[in-house]
């Protein structure tokens, strides 16, 4: 009897302490009516072969859970780690780090923007003038920024205008405004068109909220492949090209 006792009581903690699963309380309460079955019974035979199939139960039961972790939650390890250690509380603490982390990375981005926006001025006509850089690319500063200036694998988006050179006005063969969006890219990454490494060079020294026109040697540009651009924009081969462009984002990148 104490045997059965024994076997009635592992199934019932059995029981409690897997309760969280649909599937494994079902196998415990298999478990359990073969105790019962065995419990019951008065033939002594029938008694020892109920409580072997109690006792292999009972064991299809461990090992079904033996081993398996209860999956976390949520995505966040730590979120978890909190919740789990320090109860519902230490959870909350996390959410409430996370969201004044959140809130602190929105008003930094809105301060520096308002500050880009008041310290951005347009350069005076008399001052404007032609900057030539020893490979032969050259530019003039229409607008100085006031924001980020432009740093190696910082991400910058920018209104971008670009078109062949000619001793005639030709149409611009891409226009962000027209394409509905700017181009964004991280500062001397890969590079493809209408990007090219004579236009970075253009643009290193900017800040946010500058502009400038930049003039790129056909080497610098697109070379003798030229460039085909949505909406049947094209660049033939071995053309110079002036690039109209507009920083309109300079930020670190995530980390």
């Amino acid at each position: 009897m104490s045997t059965r006792i024994a076997i009635a009581t592992r199934a019932t903690r059995a029981g409690t302490r897997h309760r969280a699963r649909p599937r494994r309380r079902a196998r415990v309460a298999i478990a359990r009516r073969v105790v019962a079955r065995a419990t019951t019974t008065n033939d002594a035979d029938d008694d020892d072969d109920a409580s072997d199939d109690a006792n292999d139960a009972l064991k299809r039961v461990a090992a079904t859970t033996r081993g398996k972790r209860r999956r976390a939650e949520s995505t966040d390890a730590v979120a978890t780690f909190m919740t789990r250690r320090f109860g519902l509380k230490g959870g909350l603490a996390w959410l409430g780090a996370l969201t004044f982390g959140v809130l602190s990375e929105q008003l930094k981005t809105r301060r520096e923007t308002r500050e880009a926006i008041e310290n951005t001025e347009d350069v005076r006509r008399e001052d404007l003038k032609t900057v030539e850089l020893p490979s032969g690319v050259t530019y003039v500063e229409y607008t100085r920024g006031g924001g980020e200036r432009v740093r190696k694998q910082y991400l910058c988006a920018a209104k971008l205008r670009a078109r062949a050179v000619s001793e005639e006005a030709e149409a611009y063969a891409y226009d962000t405004e027209s394409a509905g969006r700017e181009i964004v890219w991280s500062f001397g990454g890969k590079l493809g068109p209408p990007l090219c490494r004579g236009l970075e060079e253009g643009v290193a020294g900017m800040r946010q909220g500058g502009r400038r026109v930049v003039r790129v040697p056909a080497r610098l540009a697109f070379g003798s492949d030229g460039a085909d651009f949505p909406r049947g924009g094209k660049i033939d081969p071995d053309r110079d090209v002036e690039f109209d462009v507009t920083l309109t984002r300079v930020s670190v990148p995530p980390s």
